[in-house]
C-alpha cells in the first residue's frame, strides 16, 4: 500500500472515498455521485475519523449542490 493515500478527494464531480472496513487487507475506493450513496458510507463506517468525516460531510455539500 503507498504510504501517502488520500482517505477522502473529489474526482470528477463525485466524492471518492476509502472503505476503511475493508482496511488493511484491501485498499478499496468507494465513487459516491449522490448524497445518499454518501450518507450509507458514513452511517456504515466505511469513512471513520473526525477528520475525513468532516471533508466527507463538506463535499456532501457540494453533491447536494450540484
Amino acid at each position: 500500500m503507498p504510504l501517502n493515500v488520500a482517505t477522502v478527494t473529489w474526482q470528477d464531480g463525485a466524492v471518492r472515498l476509502i472503505d476503511q472496513t475493508l482496511l488493511p487487507g484491501e485498499l478499496v475506493y468507494l465513487e459516491c455521485r449522490d448524497i445518499e450513496t454518501l450518507a450509507e458510507a458514513s452511517e456504515s463506517l466505511r469513512v471513520r475519523g473526525a477528520p475525513a468525516i468532516g471533508v466527507a460531510a463538506g463535499y456532501g455539500l457540494a453533491l447536494a449542490a450540484q
